[in-house]
């Protein structure tokens, strides 16, 4: 048994997938900070979206854990999207947009452990397993696999399956989400400001000048470190990237956000765009587990200067990355090249 799609009348809408709250970029669980994707994990999962299921017509959507869906509720979710053309795919902050026939928008934000897998043709979801052991499907959700196949999975990858959209063409998307903070919401395309309200400007667009950069931080007596991660003032910056942009700039992440010269500020708005743009170039960074459209992990780990590399040789000085918590989050730097003070 599976939550289907039913038959409605045409309705212009929108899908969302939503992202946390606009100021929340991770959280603890088990003593231990999780990170959420950042900008570049979420801009790399929507280029291979472009590039794959633009023109593809959604024949149904099913849902395997009801509070994934945040908007409207589940069965005018399921009968809207049915039959819905894909018209585009983009992003904004860290919420992925997907542009739906009928002026509607796809929101989802995928919060920790959300995350998308292209299947083609020829895979079979069961869901007898709601039946037979209804706390382990709680967990687990359906079981994916290839029809007349061995009986083995895909891959990790394909457990923990919370919704999924079927198109005509026979493959299959799938939204897995081991932690189930992910979600997704379906809003008419003209109530697109009102579902995003609070974000910032696009740190890789033309708003996101060092101009404007600079006259936001004059005006932040918080740590550096602290005003990078809010939403409000630059979308989609978490810790990841918002370490490696303090490291780029030479600036201490417990500097005060008001204390940075017009210089320092140029330098770390030249930061924020560079680490960004690397981090989308190498496919994003792979730490707790996030995965491309393909299931593979994104290789920016290999090219991060200073997050998670506490202890390890500074690549500019030499000198032991060291590690401190700033806001009850999880902070890298160098002691040398980034000085708690001006000299």
């Amino acid at each position: 048994m599976y939550l289907g799609a039913s038959d409605v009348e045409t309705l212009s809408l929108t899908i969302v997938l939503f992202a946390a709250p606009a100021n929340l970029v991770g959280v603890y669980i088990d003593d231990e900070y999780v990170e959420m994707p950042e900008l570049p994990e979420v801009e790399f999962t929507a280029r291979q979206l472009r590039a794959s299921v633009v023109g593809a017509t959604i024949s149904e959507a099913r849902v395997f854990w009801e509070r994934t869906i945040g908007h409207p509720s589940l069965p005018d979710f399921l009968a809207e999207v049915a039959g819905r053309r894909i018209e585009g795919v983009r992003r904004r902050g860290k919420y992925l947009l997907i542009d739906l026939s009928g002026d509607l928008l796809l929101s989802i934000h995928r919060r920790m452990t959300g995350n998308f897998l292209l299947l083609p043709p020829g895979w079979e979801i069961d869901t007898s397993l709601r039946e037979h052991d209804p706390a382990a499907w709680s967990t687990k959700g359906p079981t994916i696999r290839m029809v007349a196949s061995n009986g083995t999975s895909y891959s990790k990858e394909l457990l923990y399956c919370r919704a999924c959209f079927l198109f005509e063409d026979g493959r299959c998307l799938l939204f897995t989400d081991p932690r189930k903070f992910g979600r997704i919401e379906l809003w008419p395309r003209s109530q697109e400001d009102a579902a995003l309200q609070g974000l910032g400007p696009e740190p890789l667009g033309a708003d996101f000048s060092p101009e404007r950069f600079r006259t936001a931080l004059a005006g932040r007596r918080v740590t550096i470190k602290q005003a990078l991660l809010d939403q409000t003032l630059v979308a989609g910056v978490g810790n990841i990237y918002a370490d490696e942009a303090l490291f780029y700039a030479n600036i201490h992440p417990r500097r005060r956000a008001d204390s940075l010269s017009q210089d320092e500020a140029t330098l770390l708005q030249q930061g924020v765009v560079s680490v960004l743009t690397r981090g989308i170039e190498h496919g994003g960074t792979s730490f707790n587990d996030y995965r491309d459209l393909w299931g593979e992990a994104g290789d920016n780990y290999n090219h991060v200067h200073v997050y998670h590399q506490e202890g390890k040789p500074c690549s500019r000085c030499g000198t032991p990355i060291e590690r401190i918590v700033i806001a009850q989050r999880s902070t890298h730097y160098c002691p040398n090249c980034q000085k708690a003070t001006v000299e």
